[in-house]
């Protein structure tokens, strides 16, 4: 009789001990091998540059003859300026421009002409409409070839101004040799933060 009871007794400690070691309801489930984890995200993709912010200098492709006034086929607007045109010089212009001989403080070979579309209307000599209030900007540097155009300026209302374009020399031959109306120039606009891709005609002045 004794001996049973020692016996009951290793049993009863033994179940006690099981019970101590058992481990809590809440404790969180193993990841069973086959079961598929959560991808970790990429790091999102570098800042792009606005274009032309890099662009040093002043460079002309010698002997390419590009003047005229390139005009969007369709608006593009920062704020509340619209761009009115870009103006590029002759070959002489440019030449000077890059030997430091300016014609004017107000002009360079490259430019560009933006309107505050919200300024009073007037009429010219030739009784076109422009605005009051317009801005040009100027470069501090571009490059210009016969089928590339790039363009950096800064100005106070629209801050960092850049250009990015391709020239379709072809068609600038075309136009200028008095064929119809196409578009010779393709590139991207910087203003204000912003960029806006368009297609340009050219015009050669009256």
């Amino acid at each position: 009789m004794r001996r049973l009871s020692a016996t009951a007794a290793v049993l009863t400690a033994g179940l006690a001990l099981a019970s101590c070691n058992k481990p809590s309801q809440e404790a969180s489930a193993p990841v069973s091998p086959g079961q598929p984890t959560a991808p970790v995200p990429p790091p999102g993709p570098p800042a792009t540059p606005a274009p032309a912010a890099h662009l040093t200098g002043f460079f002309h492709q010698p002997g390419v003859d590009l003047f005229g006034y390139y005009f969007a086929k369709a608006p593009v607007q920062f704020g509340n300026f619209q761009l009115r045109e870009l103006h590029l010089g002759t070959a002489e212009e440019f030449a000077s421009y890059e030997k430091g001989q300016r014609v004017s403080p107000n002009y360079a070979p490259v430019m560009l002409e933006f309107d505050d579309v919200t300024s009073p209307e007037r009429e010219n000599e030739l009784g076109q409409p422009y605005h009051e209030v317009s801005r040009r900007v100027l470069p501090k540097a571009y490059r210009v070839t016969a089928d590339q155009l790039s363009f950096y300026g800064e100005d106070a209302v629209l801050g960092e101004v850049s250009f990015e374009g391709q020239l379709d020399a072809k068609a600038l031959e075309r136009v200028q040799a008095g064929g119809e109306e196409e578009p010779v120039l393709t590139g991207t606009l910087a203003a204000m933060g912003q960029r806006l891709n368009r297609v340009f005609v050219w015009f050669g002045g009256d």
